[in-house]
């Protein structure tokens, strides 16, 4: 009994950590696939909407994980910072690949 409850408390934290480190990149990638530009509004702030909606699955991740509210809230301003980071390489690296442009 004990070792299938440390087998599902191993899966669900994958599952959460996937979630949380993989999850807005990916959801980047396919807003920026879907050229949101194209069929939307050209203005800053529609795009720094939908970078806010790529980190999402990061922010639902983030909550589902056990440990305690105000560690949750210390460990909110550095992954926001760190998937800002992230983000912002991944578009770049996707206009340098999608305009051949790479150095």
């Amino acid at each position: 009994m004990a070792k299938r409850h440390r087998a599902s408390t191993l899966a669900r934290a994958v599952g959460i950590a996937a979630l949380i480190v993989l999850g807005p990149p990916l959801t980047w990638l396919a807003i920026l696939w879907s050229d949101p530009v194209a069929w939307g509004p050209q203005e800053p702030i529609f795009i720094y909407g939908l970078a806010a909606l790529a980190v999402t699955p990061g922010l639902i991740g983030l909550a589902l994980l056990t440990v305690r509210r105000s560690t949750k809230w210390l460990i909110l301003p550095l992954y926001l910072v760190v998937m800002a980071l992230v983000l912002m390489t991944t578009l770049v690296y996707f206009v340098c690949i999608a305009t051949h442009d790479c150095p």
